[in-house]
């Protein structure tokens, strides 16, 4: 017979507000026509925690989302007490988060953002800044890191990872720093032509985000009779054991031959440190049913097309 008490279930823990009211200012739009801004929408956060301090953590959001595509401004936010408060910072990776012209966030709108630690406590943030439509005449795209020497607090300049102008269009990045080796940083972003490929790229540091090397091609995917992308690349750090320090970058990749596109879910390896990768290990075909408004059936846009990835410590 079973003679101790039942357990009480602990209360959940309090909600705390990390957003506010949005720090853009009333009616700016970058330059942007079409669409409407959503004011004080946080869309698409990502968070990260320092290895160091754990009570230290690190999140990062779109601000004032557009109806079509991108936000009004990427903030970041920075907590000491664990999530209890939080130190909010507009980054100036487009016009309406504060870049002004000329300078590398000279865009109307920002997206896909992305934090993460190095094991010395370094903070990096990176995202997608773009003008226009993607792939249109009058379309640009850049890629942005900037990095904090104090936690979150203040933030560098953004360095340009990549720019290009109509003809490609950078998309989905991430960015990863390298938990078996100090200074070591991977970012990684699929980049479409007109066509509809749309190859893995990568930009490395090895000085935690003061330098960056040029951006470079690392996995090219191709069809038969047609044409390839990945999208949702991330790379992640093996930690220990005899593949310590193997980088493994996870991938959607979506091969479209007459019309027709099948998506599949794949992993390259590297194990010097990105310089050069396996070829692609596929470990499921990606089989999306998509989303629908309940009341009009009306077909809703959702991120069944990225998949997620995480490593064992």
């Amino acid at each position: 017979m079973n003679l101790r008490p039942p357990l009480c279930p602990l209360p959940p823990p309090a909600a705390r507000l990390a957003s506010a009211e949005t720090p853009v200012a009333a009616g700016c739009t970058g330059g942007s026509a079409g669409g409407v801004a959503n004011a004080n929408a946080e869309v698409e956060p990502w968070a990260a925690v320092d290895p160091g301090n754990p009570g230290r953590l690190l999140a990062a959001w779109q601000q004032d989302r557009w109806s079509n595509g991108g936000a009004r401004a990427l903030v970041v936010a920075l907590s000491k007490d664990g999530g209890a408060t939080w130190l909010r910072t507009l980054l100036p990776f487009s016009r309406c988060g504060g870049a002004v012209a000329g300078a590398a966030g000279d865009f109307e709108r920002a997206t896909d953002p992305w934090v993460d630690f190095t094991p010395g406590g370094t903070a990096l943030v990176m995202g997608l800044a773009f003008s226009g439509a993607a792939l249109a005449d009058d379309s640009s795209s850049a890629m942005l890191v900037s990095r904090s020497m104090d936690g979150g607090r203040t933030w560098s300049a953004p360095a340009t990872l990549l720019r290009d102008g109509a003809t490609l269009f950078n998309d989905k990045n991430a960015l990863s720093a390298d938990t078996t080796a100090d200074g070591w940083v991977y970012a990684v972003w699929d980049r479409l032509d007109r066509a509809g490929n749309g190859p893995t790229l990568l930009a490395r540091s090895t000085d935690a985000g003061l330098s960056w090397e040029p951006a470079r091609e690392i996995y090219r995917p191709t069809v038969p009779a047609g044409v390839s992308q990945t999208i949702g690349n991330r790379v992640v750090v093996l930690p220990a054991g005899a593949e310590r320090g193997t980088l493994v970058n996870f991938f959607t990749q979506i091969d479209t031959v007459s019309g027709s596109s099948n998506s599949r879910l794949g992993v390259i390896r590297s194990t010097d440190r990105g310089l050069s990768w396996s070829a692609p290990v596929f470990i499921a075909e990606l089989r999306m049913v998509g989303t629908r408004d309940g009341s009009s059936g009306a077909q809703v846009r959702d991120g069944g097309v990225i998949g997620s990835i995480a490593v064992a410590p």
